[in-house]
């Protein structure tokens, strides 16, 4: 096991910008699919990759891959995989289970073979009482793939957003945004008028200051029986003394609802970032109006669409929000004419189910 096959789950569009993520992190991507992309790492990268990829939605871990035309070649297969070298006796077990243009195809009696041949691994007293772990089985074309979670919670879970508001954008979507539009690495001020919970001026203040995305929480991989605690120890160490001073409010989020404020603030306080971040009630449409027309504003925003804002209102939201110098926005791709501006390039993904687009002019990245 001195390297893994991991295969990393993306949002659906975000896979060129985890892979470009990796390769900062000098983690080489084998293969790009559709919501992920697979690399092989070593133990200490898998590490890494949990306290670093800002993007990612979580990884898991291929233990066994092998043909499997009916149940009896299932069963073969899966007593090859040694799994009590990857989980610890006694542990909670989720199973989870898919199938597609394979013979075995139902999932529930395929779920019942697996869970019987990890049950004899262990000693006749082994329980499932809980979700610790979870493998995944993937029966696609009569090959069966399984593979352990090796994140638990989703990536976007950082352990600091306790507060929040209404259609909240998740984190990994917004650090996402941030590096693709190349707002992440822009020198000057960054503004989000429309913070809410504040979650992108805090990824952005969090990246430039080197923090760990994965610094306030736990992992699944922890509890693995090869994982050594002590390099694990070593490995926050290090992270913890790369992290850079406060950049002493470098960045700005406002919001119309002061209680929204409050949260944000909470939230930055908690993530470590309060002191680089502004934080101010204000109206966007006339802070945006204030700052000459938007001349050298950088926006970087999710703002309201659908049910949360009238149409009428949209629309001058929009059109103010268009006016920034640069700008980096997420919105539905049939919203992006109302900001009445020539988008250097547009990005398809999903915020929460719905289909939008990452959109940016005058950043460069």
């Amino acid at each position: 096991m001195s390297r893994l096959a991991a295969y990393i789950v993306t949002a659906p569009g975000l896979e060129q910008v985890t892979a470009a993520e990796m390769a900062r992190l000098d983690m080489k991507v084998v293969d790009l699919g559709v919501g992920g992309l697979t690399a092989s790492l070593t133990w200490s990268q898998l590490m890494l990759a949990h306290l670093h990829l800002r993007t990612a939605t979580r990884l898991l871990i291929r233990i066994g891959r092998f043909e499997a035309s009916g149940f009896g070649d299932l069963q073969d297969g899966l007593r090859d995989i040694p799994f009590h070298e990857w989980l610890p006796k006694r542990c909670a077990l989720n199973i989870s289970v898919s199938a597609s243009a394979s013979r075995l195809n139902h999932t529930g009696a395929i779920e019942e073979r697996v869970r019987a041949v990890v049950r004899r691994a262990y000693d006749p007293a082994y329980e499932y009482e809980g979700g610790v772990h979870t493998l995944h089985v993937r029966m696609s074309r009569n090959i069966c793939t399984v593979s352990l979670d090796a994140t638990g919670d989703p990536l976007y879970q950082r352990g600091w957003r306790t507060e929040s508001g209404p259609a909240p954008i998740r984190e990994t979507l917004a650090a996402a945004l941030l590096q693709w539009s190349g707002a992440s690495v822009y020198k000057g001020v960054l503004t989000d008028p429309c913070c809410g919970a504040g979650t992108i001026m805090i990824e952005a203040a969090q990246m430039a200051r080197r923090m760990p995305a994965g610094r306030h929480r736990s992992f699944a991989f922890q509890n693995w029986m090869p994982v050594d605690p002590a390099q694990w120890a070593k490995l926050l160490a290090a992270s913890d003394a790369d992290v850079r001073v406060p950049l002493k409010k470098k960045y700005v989020a406002s919001d119309i609802k002061g209680d929204m404020i409050d949260k944000a603030r909470a939230n930055a306080e908690r993530a470590g970032v309060l002191d680089d971040i502004t934080f101010e009630v204000a109206d966007a449409i006339k802070t945006l109006d204030a700052a000459s027309g938007g001349k050298g504003l950088a926006v970087v925003t999710n703002p309201p669409y659908g049910e949360r804002l009238s149409a009428a209102n949209q629309r001058s939201l929009y059109l103010a929000l268009g006016r920034a110098e640069r700008l980096a926005v997420i919105a539905p791709a049939s919203s992006l004419p109302s900001f009445k501006r020539e988008f250097d390039d547009t990005l398809a993904t999903s915020n929460g189910g719905l289909s939008v687009r990452f959109a940016k002019v005058a950043f460069s990245g």
